[in-house]
């Protein structure tokens, strides 16, 4: 099976020409993860060192809602210091919320309701649009605010992690495509396709 890291970027806007990457949290399919923190703007680029550095040892990247935000909002930072996205880009992306939409019935598809859904624990802090408001908190010197946003994004990461558990079974043949054995097996690239349908 390939390596699978989990991504969530916290961010001090929505937008990637107005704001900055203030915090990204990784965590591997074993559920260990590892926080890098901007306290200050100037510490965007070596926070984005360090993360390509961390992804550089996954081939899957799995986010929720990572297609429309977390992966444009990284490359769009990346290119702002001139550093090179095409690793991240290269990376096989599975976003667990286009997976939920496609293939599962559900009311709403956001992932406070998939997790009430699939009986899974959220921690009860702020929300992804409070991370800018926590930012200006944490640049005044606010320590309890830096925490927040960490806690924030530790929880979405280990709540991704278990949607994907529970979505794996339906995974598995786009997952054994991006082994170097998978891709070029028509058994397993005829079941990707009929799992990507």
């Amino acid at each position: 099976m390939p390596r699978i890291v989990f991504l969530d970027l916290e961010t001090s806007s929505l937008e990637a020409d107005g704001g900055i990457i203030v915090g990204a949290g990784v965590m591997s399919e074993a559920g260990e993860s590892e926080y890098f923190e901007a306290r200050r703007t100037g510490q965007e680029k070596p926070l984005l060192s360090k993360l390509l550095k961390r992804l550089e040892s996954s081939e899957v990247i799995v986010t929720w809602s990572g297609r429309g935000f977390d992966i444009p909002f990284l490359t769009t930072r990346l290119l702002k210091h001139s550093m090179d996205p095409r690793p991240v880009l290269g990376m096989m992306h599975i976003d667990l919320n286009e997976v939920v939409k496609s293939r599962l019935r559900l009311t709403f598809t956001y992932l406070d309701h998939v997790c009430d859904f699939f009986g899974i624990r959220r921690e009860k802090g702020p929300m992804g649009l409070e991370v800018p408001s926590l930012f200006v908190k944490a640049l005044e010197g606010d320590e309890a605010a830096l925490r927040s946003i960490r806690d924030h994004c530790l929880d979405d990461l280990r709540v991704t992690r278990e949607v994907f558990l529970r979505l794996r079974p339906m995974l598995e043949g786009q997952l054994a495509w991006n082994t170097p054995k998978g891709r070029g097996d028509p058994k397993i690239l005829a079941k990707t396709k009929r799992i990507m349908r």
